[in-house]
């Protein structure tokens, strides 16, 4: 932001000194185009970063770094996890690797698509993205990152069962 301000801000000092600027060379500032310039970007640079750090500006002004501020997907209990599974609405995915999946899995786990398999993109596209959907893992750090990926894809109601597996406190289906 302070960039912009910078030329914004010499911008604006040029033109002041090329319209509005002393000719008589009595104003130090204004009778030089360069130190008209320079001010200005100074002065602009100045009033771009304070703005730029003021709360209200943030609520007002997109955020243009590249990355989405608004949450991807929300972590819930394991207590959570099972009022939701009785509803159609939700679809419940394991995202460990099949071996993980053997030894034992949670019970209305309705996919398995391994996070770390070449075609787990690929299985993801074919999902309903109207659904609601909650993922596990081990520790729920490879079900949160899963999670972004399909928010990336146009998914948006995603949850992430925190602490994965490991947290789980109800049994574990084996087939």
């Amino acid at each position: 932001m302070t960039y912009i301000g910078i030329i914004i801000g010499g911008i604006a000092g040029f033109l002041y000194w090329n319209f509005i600027g002393c000719e008589s060379g009595a104003c130090a500032i204004t009778s030089n185009k360069y130190i008209s310039t320079g001010y200005g970007a100074l002065l602009g640079s100045l009033l771009f970063s304070t703005i730029a750090g003021s709360a209200t500006f943030k609520n007002i002004i997109p955020d243009f770094s590249g990355k989405d501020s608004s949450a991807k997907y929300q972590n819930i209990s394991g207590e959570e996890l099972v009022l939701k599974s009785d509803d159609d609405e939700f679809v419940i995915i394991d995202v460990r690797t099949p071996g993980e999946w053997e030894s034992g899995y949670i019970h209305g786990a309705d996919e398995f698509i391994n996070f770390n398999g070449s075609d787990f993109e690929e299985k993801i596209q074919k999902l309903d993205s109207s659904k609601s959907f909650i993922l596990y893992c081990r520790s729920g750090n490879r079900s949160g990152k899963a999670c972004e990926i399909m928010h990336g894809k146009g998914f948006r109601k995603l949850y992430n069962l925190s602490g994965g597996i490991m947290k789980w406190k109800g049994d574990l289906k084996k087939d």
